[in-house]
């Protein structure tokens, strides 16, 4: 397909792909002509190649037509990798590795357009899941198209897993030139942003040391909730704050427990990981949402103490009611938590939660 590194594409190797080989899409390359704006529609077609045997997928070109015509390299206000790395955080169940390139295709537009090609290789940690929904989906690629994975595919994923499971890491070199386009990417991980030869080493886990899969998830979900709370609240302005609150918030994670992944939590200490992120959108984050949005802040309270009641302390409406009369000093006893002020809301919300 392309006999050089992604590092050293240029424009007229994607004209020479288009119109002198002609090459269709096939097993190893899609054409896009725009980047798909939904998070998860972007990771089913990332994750089915990392599932598969790896290739290209090159935005900024007509399927139909085959011809080039470039897109902007920003989404909003964030530029291309930072989207597609902080995607690939939030949807993507493993590590995937790939490399990335936009060349330049047009400058006489008002915005310069480009064609962004992006290299994924065959994934040693598949199968590689979309985290959608409340669901874990695996893709693969088939031909030219995307499809759900069969228990078949899944079972020969796994042991080709298991054949190179001795092999203790995977090195990546590359050699920047030029003006900084070319970025090697690891989603979990950093952008490589450099002009000289760099090794990123992918991050391996291991099921007796690290936490599960499902553990993992259940992380993500939390980091998804406190997104989702400051959103709510108002906080921010543009894609571009959203972007770098969701790179904050891991890197906080990361930090307090030592990690350059989540994915190598250590298993014994996920108890203490959700702790401690319950903790952070109790005290830190709901009250947020509390100056900035006070009917949400309610709703999302009376949900959390309801579900905290119910499944975490073996409580029904009625005990619950009974333990707010009790723990609040109320004058006479509620029949919904709607009839408490704020105050003794957020009151009974702490109560609750530090049980």
């Amino acid at each position: 397909m392309f006999n050089k590194n992604t590092s050293n594409l240029t424009y007229k190797d994607i004209n020479e792909l288009l119109y002198l080989k002609q090459e269709r899409e096939g097993q190893r390359l899609d054409y896009k002509r725009e980047l798909h704006k939904d998070g998860k529609e972007f990771a089913k077609d990332v994750t089915a190649f990392a599932n598969a045997d790896g290739g290209y997928i090159i935005w900024g070109i007509d399927e139909k037509s085959k011809v080039v015509v470039g897109l902007q390299d920003k989404i909003g206000n964030i530029k291309i990798e930072d989207w597609i790395e902080n995607v690939l955080n939030a949807n993507v169940s493993e590590t995937i590795v790939y490399e990335i390139k936009c060349i330049p295709v047009s400058f006489e537009e008002e915005v310069p357009l480009f064609a962004v090609v992006i290299f994924i290789p065959e994934s040693i940690n598949k199968p590689v899941y979309v985290i959608a929904d409340q669901k874990t989906i695996c893709y693969i690629r088939k031909g030219s198209s995307v499809f759900y994975a069969k228990p078949d595919d899944i079972k020969k994923m796994y042991e080709k897993k298991t054949a190179i499971a001795d092999q203790p890491e995977i090195n990546i070199r590359q050699k920047s030139k030029g003006n900084n386009s070319i970025q090697i990417g690891i989603n979990q991980g950093t952008i490589i942003k450099t002009q000289k030869v760099t090794k990123k080493n992918e991050v391996v886990t291991n099921p007796e040391i690290h936490i599960s899969q499902e553990q993992a998830k259940q992380i993500l979900d939390k980091i998804n909730e406190i997104i989702e709370i400051n959103e709510k609240a108002g906080l921010f302005k543009s894609n571009k704050d959203k972007g770098m609150f969701f790179s904050q918030t891991w890197t906080s994670l990361k930090n307090k427990f030592n990690v350059t992944s989540y994915h190598l939590l250590p298993k014994e200490r996920f108890d203490e990981v959700m702790i401690w992120l319950k903790k952070q959108i109790a005290y830190e984050h709901r009250p947020r949402m509390r100056k900035g949005n006070n009917q949400e802040w309610k709703n999302s309270i009376y949900t959390a103490i309801y579900a905290k009641a119910q499944k975490g302390l073996g409580m029904d409406k009625e005990s619950l009611y009974q333990f707010a009369y009790e723990h609040l000093n109320l004058k006479q006893p509620i029949t919904s938590l709607k009839e408490l002020s704020d105050t003794r809301l957020n009151k009974l919300y702490k109560f609750i939660i530090s049980r």
